[in-house]
Formats: structure tokens, sequence, C-alpha cells
């Protein structure tokens, strides 16, 4: 398959209507195994390869058949994870004219997809419905760093860009970590990612999830609509529950529990695509029926915008040859999105 075959503009229209003819009704508690918990910390400490292989099993079953794991033993401090919700809240408490000032894709402001993002927006992921959130968005990739992102002065949320910056410099580090494993999960050799990660895109975007009495009547059924991420995967901090995920296994919508100081990782589409569909790109919502604001901040990770994904060596043979073009992050349905 040629790289010109893959459209996408349809392949965003698909995943639209699948979404909207997905049952989403009935969701119910996740049983212990249903998202695996995966602990790193050995590893970490080690370097062990023994160690490795031993990881990478666990994730590529958990990509296999979950999608979702939560990861344990990583090298994000919980200081600075409380910090990141700490910093988080305290912007969405800011008055909604400075908010505003920031807002996303904003006239005058040349760099598209960073800044704030309205409650009710009716994109990421674009749906006709509202999504009941609020959020702030920073990203970078080869050309862009946290200069091109807007930013509120220091008077109105002192270290608020410093914290930001630290954190995402911390999880761009424990992704890049992650890479071995999911390589060595694949049948790869350790360093096969390395080369399309040297200038990885990432998103990180910070999100309020309002709570009950703040929730008007409005267009709007979903905190965020249900959806699968573009992604290679997605690193999630959650501080209450809210999240819901599909189980393959169960053929049914479940909840995710919240592990503090976890990230829940789940693989994406560009991640399904490169392996041939091996690993799953599951479909996902959030909603807050809490009497607090829920939070979460997401960290989308992908490799450098121009790598071409080109079928992985191990996810095809003879009898199951490549479904998919080879195509880049540039070239993907997340140009489309407007990310």
């Amino acid at each position: 398959m040629r790289s010109g075959e893959f459209d996408p503009e349809a392949k965003e229209l698909e995943l639209r209507a699948e979404s909207s003819n997905w049952d989403v009704s009935n969701p119910v508690p996740a049983d212990p195994g249903d998202i695996p918990v995966i602990d790193i910390s050995a590893w970490i400490a080690s370097g062990d390869d023994a160690e490795l292989v031993a990881i990478a099993g666990q994730v590529n079953d958990a990509c296999e058949t979950a999608g979702f794991f939560q990861l344990v033993g990583h090298t994000v401090p919980r200081e600075l994870i409380d910090e990141m919700f700490d910093m988080t809240e305290q912007f969405h408490a800011l008055p909604l004219t400075v908010k505003q000032s920031l807002r996303m894709d904003r006239a005058g402001w040349p760099v598209a997809g960073v800044g704030y993002l309205p409650m009710y927006s009716r994109k990421l992921p674009t749906r006709k419905k509202a999504n009941l959130n609020e959020a702030f968005l920073v990203k970078g990739n080869r050309e862009l760093d946290f200069d091109e992102s807007q930013w509120p002065d220091d008077d109105a949320l002192p270290r608020f860009r410093d914290t930001v910056e630290r954190y995402a410099g911390a999880v761009n580090s424990l992704a890049l970590r992650l890479l071995p494993v999911y390589a060595t999960a694949l049948g790869l050799e350790a360093d096969f990612f390395a080369c399309g990660f040297e200038h990885p895109s990432w998103r990180l975007r910070m999100t309020r999830y309002p709570p009950v009495p703040e929730q008007p009547e409005v267009d709007a059924d979903f905190g965020i609509a249900p959806h699968v991420d573009t992604t290679f995967f997605t690193l999630l901090l959650q501080d209450a529950a809210g999240l819901t995920i599909f189980s393959h296994i169960r053929d049914c919508w479940i909840q995710a529990p919240v592990v503090p100081g976890a990230f829940v990782v789940n693989s994406g589409e560009l991640m399904k695509q490169w392996t041939n569909d091996r690993y799953l790109s599951v479909r996902h919502f959030a909603n807050n029926d809490a009497s607090e604001s829920r939070y979460s901040i997401p960290f989308f990770y992908n490799a450098a915008a121009d790598f071409p994904m080109e079928c992985l060596p191990t996810c095809h043979d003879a009898d199951n040859p490549p479904k998919y073009p080879t195509i880049s992050y540039n070239e993907s349905q997340a140009i489309a999105q407007g990310e």
C-alpha cells in the first residue's frame, strides 16, 4: 500500500461515525485485572535485561487484550504530580477573561492547537454535541517548543509555566524510557524506536470537568465524548473517577479505578496501525458525576511528525500482510482533528 492511499479526513469521519453508534449505556465497575497494574520500579532500579523482558511481556499482554494499563513505579516524582494538579486547578480558577485571552486558535496567534479550550467546545474530539470540560493545551515537536505555546502572565499565575515545563520534561523522559519496553514487547531490538522519537510530537492537556452543581442544561452528553486516541500511546493522570473504557474481553464498558500516582497508559490509532492491529486502540470517554471538579492530565505521545511509520517487521508476514499504508503523524487523522 502506498502512503497516498491514506485519507486522514476520511479516517476522521469514519471514527466519528463509529463513535456515534457505540452503545455506552450501563457501564460497570472494573473487576480486578480488567486494567492491569504494571510496576516498572525493579527494571528502573536495575536496568536488567531480564527485568526488561518481564515488563515487556506484561505490556504486550495488556496492549493485546485490554489496550489500557496502570503504570506504577515510574520516574515522575509524586511531588511534581501533586504540583501539576495544583497548577491545573489554579489555572482553571483564573477569571474567564484571562483564560479567554489565551484562547486556542484565536486570531493573531500563529500556532494552532495550543492555549485555552473553553467549556462546551466541539473539538478534541470533534462531535456534534459539546464536551463538558475546559482545558489548557501545550504541545511540542521538531519545530515547536514551549515558547510557541500561550502562557498566562506570571503576575496572574506564578510558577505555572515553570511547573508545566518541568512536568512535560519529566513525562517525556518517562515516555522515552518506555520505548525499549514496547520494542521488546513487539519482538524488536530494544532501540528500534529510538530514531523515530529523536524529536517526538507531544501534546499536554490540563482538563477540568465541572462538578455536578456547575453542569447546566446544555447540548452535552459527556465530559469528553467517546473516542479513540490518535497516539502512539497516552500517559494520563487522573485525580478522581470518571474514565470509562470499553473492555473487549468482557464486551462491555467498565469504569476505570483511580490508582494514586499511577499513569493510565493506553495505545492509540497510530500504535494500532503501526502494529497491524496487533495492539488495541480502545474506545473511552469521561464524565464527572461528583460534587467537586475532576481534573485529568493526559500526555499524548507520538513519533516525530514527519517520521514514516511503516508496518513493523514483527507484525506482518505472508499470511498477514500490512493492512495500512506507511504514514507519518503529519499525514494522519490527527491533523484532520485540529491537533
